[in-house]
């Protein structure tokens, strides 16, 4: 962004108004000393999209093994979401596995309806790949 003929290279400063304080703080402290403090779900997640748009795989990579063993039947269809909305293969690989293994639990569940609302064609894609080549 500083050396190309961005906006934050003519203001000096980059504007993270779709971060939470708290994230940019986590964010800034890992950029600086790449230490990583103890992480809760929804930390993990924030950071992660951050992780993401700024470019830092070290710190996307970290998150992600953070959702992924934190992985249970609540947060599953939220997880499945990032995953395919951050084009991460890995995570949406295992998250969907681990849908379909808990399927008589999850596909029944208020956030698996909510995701089918939302989008259709990922919860549709879930549910077939039970019968798919991969």
């Amino acid at each position: 962004m500083f050396s190309n003929d961005m906006k934050e290279k003519v203001n000096g400063c980059v504007d993270a108004s779709d971060l939470q304080d708290e994230t940019v703080r986590r964010f800034l402290l890992y950029l600086y000393s790449d230490q990583l403090e103890e992480l809760e779900w929804d930390d993990a997640l924030q950071l992660y999209k951050a992780a993401d748009k700024y470019a830092v795989i070290s710190l996307r990579d970290k998150c992600s093994a953070f959702l992924k063993s934190n992985l249970n039947l609540e947060n599953a269809c939220e997880a499945l979401m990032l995953s395919d909305m951050h084009q991460d293969r890995d995570l949406k690989k295992l998250t969907q596995n681990f849908m379909l293994k808990n399927a008589n639990v999850i596909f029944k569940s208020e956030e698996f309806k909510l995701l089918a609302e939302a989008n259709s064609k990922l919860a549709l894609e879930t549910t077939l790949r039970n019968w798919s080549e991969e």
